[in-house]
């Protein structure tokens, strides 16, 4: 017992006269995968198909409606598109003698879809309408209420290749019994808080956020790609911060520009070849939608793609 202490006293102390040491192994944090960017899209006004020739305008208030649910998922980026003719007016506006140079918007700034959101309303109907307004029999004395329904068809393309990537039908149905003397929607605004507490808002909120929950889950998920913002020897700008959660000490192989291979048939991307690697780097300082990077090795140029270490 007493040679086994002996020997374990010895270990510790050459243990001590020889400290060895070891680097401790890097884990490979959430970030080494890049995070999910939003999607960006644009929504075109919806086509009116359904039997329905009243005073409200289905398709653009349709399309408002898409765009007031898309925003508030939370989940994808919506461009203006319905009304892009007045932003491009002020542009031009803007960029006239009359007005000074202090304060103009940049031209060539306007962002790009990415997917285009397309939409037809099928069927916009109301049966045992007391009003007369939708022109089906009146109801006399609320005996019956109105029946509603809402139909909808939402596709939406790739920008890029045209293809459809997704094709939503779905419908929306709401009764009201024993309403006396209906409602009256020509007194009503469509898409408006009153409008959304009759039978037919209720359809249409039905039927819409049926689509809207389909669309999200049929948008691919991107993810952001790491590049070069721009290069130098002293400081490189990467082209993410805290909006993708970068941190500091994070490191990144620096490649060139990569080639797609494409079918020699269809034309379809079938393979993207990466470039090869050119340097290394690493973050020192994040911004908020930038950071800042030495190099380690070799070199880095603006639009270079960078690979999580």
């Amino acid at each position: 017992m007493r040679g086994a202490w002996l020997i374990l006293a010895g270990a510790l102390l050459v243990g001590c006269a020889h400290p060895h040491y070891r680097r401790a192994p890097r884990t490979r944090s959430a970030t080494t995968e890049p995070p999910v960017i939003r999607p960006v899209v644009a929504v075109t006004d919806f086509e009116n198909r359904a039997n329905f020739s009243g005073q409200w305008n289905l398709g653009d208030g349709m399309a408002e409606i898409l765009i007031e649910r898309l925003m508030n998922s939370d989940q994808v980026t919506v461009l203006e598109r319905q009304h892009i003719d007045g932003v491009l007016a002020e542009i031009v506006r803007q960029g006239r003698d009359l007005f000074r140079r202090e304060g103009r918007v940049e031209r060539g700034r306007l962002k790009n879809a990415r997917y285009l959101i397309r939409g037809v309303v099928t069927d916009f109907t109301v049966t045992g309408d007391a009003s007369g307004w939708f022109g089906s029999d009146r109801v006399a004395g609320g005996v019956r209420g109105a029946r509603t329904r809402v139909g909808l068809y939402v596709t939406v393309s790739d920008v890029e290749t045209g293809q459809i990537i997704s094709a939503v039908r779905t419908e929306g149905s709401a009764a009201q019994r024993r309403v006396r003397g209906g409602i009256n929607y020509g007194e009503l605004s469509f898409g408006g808080d009153a409008y959304f507490r009759t039978p037919l808002g209720r359809a249409t909120q039905m039927a819409m956020d049926r689509a809207v929950t389909r669309l999200l889950a049929d948008l691919p998920q991107e993810r952001w790609e790491p590049r070069v913002a721009e290069g130098g020897v002293d400081e490189v700008i990467v082209n993410g911060g805290e909006n993708v959660g970068l941190q500091v000490g994070q490191r990144f192989a620096v490649r060139e520009e990569g080639r797609r291979v494409t079918d020699p048939v269809t034309g379809d991307v079938i393979e993207r070849l990466p470039g090869r690697v050119v340097g290394e780097l690493e973050v020192i300082s994040v911004q908020p939608t930038a950071s800042s990077a030495v190099l380690l090795d070799g070199r880095a140029q603006r639009g270079d793609f960078l690979e999580f270490q």
